[in-house]
């Protein structure tokens, strides 16, 4: 399989595949919410949800956008992407 030459490139680990992985645990706290939400029976007819559900929420979904951010920021610090 052929691999780029960019996927050496320590500046390419840092600022894209860094911001992929936080990307990737952003998705793993938003499921882990999901699940929590799908599961929990009493709040969600009315009552609010516990404090560390909405910290969780919050978390997952800032991680989430944090790390297409990061991605975007990275490409166009490398040079793989231009204006």
């Amino acid at each position: 399989m052929y691999h780029p030459p960019i996927f050496f490139d320590p500046q390419f680990t840092i600022g894209v595949m860094a911001g992929w992985l936080l990307q990737a645990a952003g998705v793993g706290a938003l499921l882990l919410a999901a699940l929590w939400f799908s599961f929990a029976g009493e709040w969600r007819r009315g009552t609010p949800a516990p404090t560390a559900f909405r910290a969780l929420a919050g978390l997952g979904l800032v991680m989430f956008l944090g790390g297409i951010l990061w991605q975007f920021v990275g490409y166009f610090r490398t040079g793989v992407l231009s204006w």
